[in-house]
């Protein structure tokens, strides 16, 4: 078992999730089938947001659900952002964090952490100083 999302699309999926993170200040997830397989139809993307922030984006989700049109647009749109990025069929969507836990339990893989490059930080030894 394992990301079922192979290189170098990872990468671009993960810098995806950078900018994601970047605009929400939430860390989008790799779930579904891709999330632990090579077989999968799509790439399911999900941007889980606590539920007053998620309600007050979306105030209609609650009696229109999926066809809130700002919920679909914002999804749909991201959706397409995210193929044109990384060339894979992703399926992006914007999910109440209670929601989420109820109906979509299973793996989440958190998308877009940052690693630092910088060989000149004082904490940490540059090339030269590695033995």
């Amino acid at each position: 078992m394992g990301v079922g999302v192979g290189m170098p699309a990872m990468i671009r999926l993960e810098a995806f999730g950078m900018r994601v993170e970047d605009a929400f200040g939430q860390i989008p997830y790799l779930v579904g089938s891709a999330a632990t397989s090579k077989t999968w139809r799509d790439v399911d993307v999900r941007l889980m947001l606590d539920d007053d922030v998620f309600h007050e984006l979306f105030p209609r989700y609650a009696q229109l659900s999926q066809l809130d049109l700002k919920w679909c647009l914002i999804c749909d749109a991201l959706s397409e952002l995210a193929r044109a990025q990384t060339g894979l069929p992703v399926d992006f969507q914007v999910q109440s964090v209670s929601a989420a836990n109820e109906k979509y339990p299973g793996i989440r893989i958190p998308l877009g952490l940052r690693i630092s490059n910088d060989v000149g930080d004082k904490d940490r030894p540059g090339p030269e100083e590695v033995e």
